[in-house]
């Protein structure tokens, strides 16, 4: 039986574009590594969500390639959703499943209160609004 290996994934968006994102990652009730870290995203929520869990399972194939994988997200439309409303949403979705069929790999909702991952999207956030901004040219 492979290890399972569970990642806990948040993000967190401004009404300026600016995301933070947080990863957690656990084997065996242990972090083994935490990142967070904030950039610029243009869309909704949901979305960024789903591009956080896509881009947890693409982490997760290319570092520990023989665990089974439970992704664990607060975004329950990224998890739940039959039909995204909106193309971008639907893309990103659609990423997320793709790379769910690849294997052991799966994405399941965990609350935000029960969710590693969420201070650690804020701390990302913080960082990207510590930065100081770009002179424009």
């Amino acid at each position: 039986m492979r290890e399972c290996l569970v990642i806990y994934v948040d993000a967190a968006l401004d009404r300026n574009g600016r995301a933070g994102c947080g990863l957690a990652v656990f084997v065996r009730g242990r972090a083994v590594y935490t990142e967070s870290f904030g950039f610029s995203h243009p869309g909704g929520s949901a979305q960024l969500e789903a591009h956080v869990c896509a881009g947890a399972l693409d982490l997760a194939a290319a570092r520990w390639p023989h665990h089974r994988v439970i992704v664990r997200t607060d975004c329950a439309p990224v998890v739940r959703s039959r039909m995204p409303s909106s193309d971008s949403f639907r893309i990103a979705v659609h990423e997320v499943r793709e790379r769910c069929r690849r294997g052991w790999r799966v994405v399941r909702y965990v609350s935000r209160k029960a969710n590693p991952a969420h201070e650690l999207a804020r701390e990302g956030l913080k960082s990207l609004s510590r930065q100081p901004a770009l002179a424009a040219a």
